[in-house]
């Protein structure tokens, strides 16, 4: 059987995804505030736009005109897709509700969504009560549905800790097919960027520790570098 793999958009990624992501599966990158975790899902939705793949984008901290904005400051043209009925950016403010899967799956019918980041999976904290075991529960139920209606998954998560030899694991963590590491490690009197991919079942990949930066275009994975910080702490 030929494996089906999403590009992602992200310079570098690819590469140590050998390819992309499987199609239908589910993804989580995690890390710690200011990671990059929001760029990575908007470069994702980008990528499936150029493809000719709709794709929606979900948040519950952002505006839509906030999310816009940030995309586009990065070249991504949002405005234009969105117009276009490539992209669709839904804002779900938490204040006071009880979120359900109900508009999400309505939406994805309506617009022939293949790709979702949801930024972040806390939205599943709404969902019912805020007990670990439903959170858990809303999650798996959340990635079948995706899975059934053939959309490939993103999600953001937070990690506490950016030092990636003692990075605390979660239940959400092993209930995703992929999970994607982002950490930050101090360097001088300054922090470099770092991914791990920690598992994509179903597919090979790298294992390696590896910089990455953001800049003007966006995000810029470096497969063939090793991190400098790591290198000076004498851990590579």
């Amino acid at each position: 059987m030929v494996l089906e793999l999403l590009g992602t958009g992200i310079s570098g990624l690819d590469e140590l995804l050998k390819g992309g992501i499987r199609k239908t599966n589910s993804v989580l990158i995690a890390g710690v505030p200011g990671a990059g975790k929001t760029v990575f899902g908007m470069h994702y939705i980008y990528e499936g736009a150029q493809r000719g793949e709709p794709g929606l984008f979900i948040s519950y901290e952002e505006s839509e005109l906030s999310i816009v904005e940030y995309a586009e400051s990065f070249s991504m043209p949002y405005t234009q897709l969105i117009q276009k009925g490539l992209v669709t950016v839904l804002s779900i403010p938490l204040i006071g509700k009880i979120v359900t899967f109900a508009p999400i799956v309505d939406m994805i019918r309506k617009n022939k969504i293949q790709r979702v980041f949801l930024d972040s999976i806390t939205l599943f904290e709404f969902m019912d009560s805020m007990s670990a075991m439903s959170f858990r529960r809303e999650i798996i139920e959340f990635i079948r549905i995706m899975k059934e209606m053939g959309v490939t998954l993103m999600a953001s998560s937070e990690k506490k800790i950016a030092n990636i030899d003692v990075i605390e694991y979660g239940a959400q963590d092993f209930l995703f097919q992929g999970l994607i590491l982002l950490t930050k490690v101090r360097k001088g009197a300054s922090f470099e960027r770092c991914i791990n991919i920690s598992k994509m079942r179903g597919q090979s990949h790298q294992l390696g520790i590896y910089p990455f930066a953001i800049d003007e275009r966006g995000v810029q994975v470096y497969a063939q570098q090793l991190p400098f910080s790591l290198i000076e702490r004498g851990d590579l």
